[in-house]
């Protein structure tokens, strides 16, 4: 029997979304722009590549790359092991980003000084807990509630985002931004992508 994984849902047990929309996912990044400065660019973060809360936390100077216009997510989740037991190294992921979320860290944390001096510290020091609460707080002010008002609903919105746009992504290339083992996990975002295709039949069957 297959395992089960959480992430491998978009509804919870009683049929309700977890993903946010992109109408909320504006509303979400609109709302924090009331949060301090490293609250802003951690939300922007979380905003522009999808990764989870625990990736964002350990982000750091050398994990910035200006010339491509990225930034270089460590993944957390793939097992750190292989089929013979041994240790696997690390794997990154290269997630581009718009160049005003870098020049914002630029701004913020001094980047290119930071990047200058070799600096390997993360850029914040809260902890899951405090940044899972902010985040929180940043989706009351948006006034999005629900199961999706969290830090999951944000990256599965960034998912929905990239297979319902005009040039959707191709499944291979999503599941190596979000950092899944396998496309069988992706594939659950195109199932959106069938409920919108629906509405526009229907939509055609009106006419």
């Amino acid at each position: 029997m297959a395992n089960f994984f959480p992430e491998m849902s978009l509804f919870d047990e009683n049929g309700k979304r977890l993903y946010l929309t992109d109408t909320e996912r504006r509303l979400f990044l609109d709302a924090s722009k009331v949060e301090n400065r490293e609250n802003r660019v951690f939300c922007s973060v979380l905003h522009y590549t999808g990764c989870r809360l625990s990736e964002a936390l350990e982000l750091t100077p050398r994990r910035i790359s200006i010339q491509d216009q990225a930034i270089i997510i460590r993944t957390l989740k793939k097992r750190k092991h292989d089929k013979q037991g041994r240790v696997k190294k690390p794997q990154f992921r290269s997630i581009p980003v718009p160049s005003s979320v870098i020049d914002f860290f630029d701004l913020v944390f001094d980047l290119r000084r930071q990047q200058h001096r070799n600096n390997a510290q993360p850029f914040w020091t809260m902890s899951r807990t405090s940044a899972w609460r902010m985040i929180k707080k940043v989706m009351e002010r948006a006034g999005i509630s629900g199961p999706q008002a969290t830090p999951k609903g944000l990256r599965h919105g960034f998912g929905v985002a990239m297979v319902t746009s005009e040039n959707p992504l191709p499944l291979h290339i999503l599941a190596d931004l979000m950092g899944h083992s396998s496309t069988a996990t992706t594939e659950i975002y195109t199932r959106v992508l069938a409920g919108e295709k629906q509405k526009m039949v229907l939509n055609a069957w009106k006419r």
